[in-house]
């Protein structure tokens, strides 16, 4: 039986205001986090481990991608 459990969740990217920069949508990322979870508690899992990852573009900024979180059966 698998003790770990790592997912993905990924950060709807959005064009801000200024020109070439994107940002992720911060309100669907924490919504997408909440909703995996609960799931994962409902299956009995508890986080351990939450890591934001992030991408380059053209060598000149980064945003997230999204955020990996690990967790661990209760």
């Amino acid at each position: 039986m698998n003790q770990y459990k790592t997912i993905f969740v990924t950060a709807d990217i959005v064009k801000s205001a200024m020109k070439m920069k994107y940002q992720p949508n911060g309100d669907q990322l924490a919504r997408d986090i909440q909703a995996t979870l609960i799931e994962m508690a409902h299956k009995g899992y508890e986080l351990v481990s939450s890591n934001a990852i992030n991408s380059n573009h053209q060598s000149t900024y980064s945003h997230t991608t999204g955020m990996m979180l690990i967790f661990k059966k209760t």
